[in-house]
């Protein structure tokens, strides 16, 4: 399982600072911004074998940062092409669901919700 740093005031100026709470460091970021550069000039979507053009300094950050963006489901592998994913998005979407109607529960009475 892929983390990410959650915070109670996300800073999100810009697609840096949205993957700064996903990437550990700089290199990682700047890795995380060139493959998605590059995919969207590519018109959402790229070959698999020419992930070449997606190295920003080494093959092993490239490996490292595209497992991530993909196991947080912010890239997809579809027949054979990298393109943008919504799987992201929809996975925050069910943890802020189940937090509010357990928050909800919580109010409504319910004290055996981590029973």
């Amino acid at each position: 399982m892929a983390k990410i740093n959650v915070v109670r005031r996300p800073s999100l100026i810009s697609p840096r600072h949205f993957l700064r709470y996903i990437f550990f460091t700089e290199m990682q970021v700047e890795q995380a911004v060139k493959i998605l550069d590059v995919i969207v000039r590519n018109q959402g979507e790229l070959m698999d074998n020419q992930w070449q053009q997606l190295v920003l300094s080494s093959r092993g950050l490239y490996v490292k940062v595209m497992r991530k963006l993909r196991d947080v489901g912010i890239v997809k592998k579809d027949l054979g092409k990298f393109k943008l994913s919504t799987d992201f998005s929809t996975a925050l979407s069910k943890l802020s669901a189940f937090w509010l109607d357990t928050t909800r529960a919580f109010e409504a009475g319910d004290r055996d919700l981590f029973a």
